[in-house]
């Protein structure tokens, strides 16, 4: 008899949980149709971002009077995933007319983020697809005590001099702190993160042991800009650290430091933040999030098994405004996140004269003024780094 009241229970809940899983999905498939149908008012457009749905990748496209930045253009490790790339020198073409790009900013040195040479993908393969670039920016060579360049930092170092030499690229220039990207009058592009800006020189000074047993992760080295265009402000930040741990990955050890912290301030209230590391756990802490306010927040992520886009950031965004992610997630928090779910591209026009109003795949929203930001409640100025 308990055996039997066991098995009708487990039915039952079963049967619950199935029935709740495909309620999320006809709503999920009922926004993205109406998302689809959906025509912005913005007419006149100054600037259009375009967050390109590489699966576990990132590749970001930015087009303003007639100049292009492409910031990433990663490869995803799913095999069906991992030639999306070629979108890319499409889009361009279709665009503008060419398969060119004024700049291209690599974030940090993963694979995820340039692809491989050996496989051909990424900016490899978007170079291979016949695009041109002017100049290319990336962090540099800066390492620290014991770390060593990655092997895709040893791949792109060994390709940098082929693709100069061939006319491909014309330049290659590492980005400082406070660099600035020329777009046009009227557009801002600012670097406001790279190498960890300065905390681990003050590390190597304070605790030199630390990062001898615990290298810093590449990804706490990675380029963040902050766009802005009038009222309409965007950050994006590769795989930026929002958070002090030790990792060891079967012998392998590495530490993630609090990057975030220290620029949340400067970054201040955006109006679109490109979510960091894809939605990581350890990345976009509480108070980064709260003091960003993103109204929309957009993760890059496809199939995994690393969690992305974590609950615990998830659900914050959310709290403040709209999530929407281009490929999909890890079937781990899948359910949980499948109405932000695009399965698609992510394109963000902005309105010409003063960037009041902007839209996310056709949906319009209203760009907050200096003072309106201010103005919010429990508005947060900055935050504190976290102590390593």
């Amino acid at each position: 008899m308990a055996r039997r009241l066991f098995l009708v229970l487990l039915l039952v809940f079963t049967g619950t949980g199935c029935a709740r899983k495909s309620r999320l999905r006809e709503r999920a498939e009922r926004q993205a149709a109406a998302d689809k149908n959906r025509v912005s008012s913005i007419t006149d457009v100054g600037l259009k971002v375009i967050f390109f749905d590489l699966g576990q990748a990132d590749a970001m496209l930015v087009l303003y009077q007639g100049k292009t930045l492409l910031f990433d253009a990663g490869e995803s490790r799913e095999a069906e995933d991992s030639n999306r790339y070629h979108v890319i020198a499409q889009t361009l073409q279709e665009l503008t007319g060419k398969k060119h790009l004024d700049y291209f900013v690599l974030s940090h040195y993963h694979r995820d983020h340039v692809g491989k040479s050996t496989e051909g993908t990424g900016l490899w393969g978007v170079l291979d697809d016949g695009v041109t670039i002017d100049t290319v920016h990336d962090r540099g060579d800066v390492v620290f005590s014991d770390n060593a360049k990655t092997d895709v930092h040893e791949d792109w170092l060994r390709a940098m001099p082929g693709w100069l030499s061939s006319g491909k690229v014309k330049s290659h220039i590492a980005l400082k702190l406070g660099d600035k990207i020329d777009l046009g009058p009227g557009l801002d592009v600012t670097v406001v993160a790279v190498n960890g800006n300065g905390m681990f020189e003050k590390l190597m000074a304070d605790k030199p042991e630390d990062l001898s047993i615990w290298p810093a992760s590449e990804n706490d080295f990675s380029v963040a800009l902050k766009l802005t265009y009038g009222d309409f402000e965007l950050f994006t930040g590769g795989d930026l650290t929002g958070a002090t741990v030790h990792k060891d990955y079967k012998g392998n050890k590495e530490g993630y430091h609090d990057v975030e912290s220290s620029i949340a301030g400067k970054v201040g209230d955006v109006e679109i933040y490109r979510v960091n590391h894809h939605g990581s756990q350890y990345s976009s802490n509480g108070c980064f999030i709260k003091t960003l306010r993103p109204e929309v927040s957009i993760v890059s992520s496809g199939a995994n098994n690393y969690g992305h886009p974590h609950g615990k950031v998830y659900d914050p965004l959310m709290d403040i405004g709209r999530v929407y992610i281009t490929g999909g997630a890890d079937d781990k928090v899948k359910d949980h996140v499948l109405r932000s779910i695009v399965g698609d591209d992510i394109v963000v026009t902005v309105e010409a004269n003063g960037g009041k109003r902007f839209s996310v795949n056709n949906r319009d929203y209203k760009s907050k003024t200096d003072a309106e930001e201010e103005a919010l409640p429990g508005r947060v100025a900055g935050c504190e780094t976290a102590p390593w």
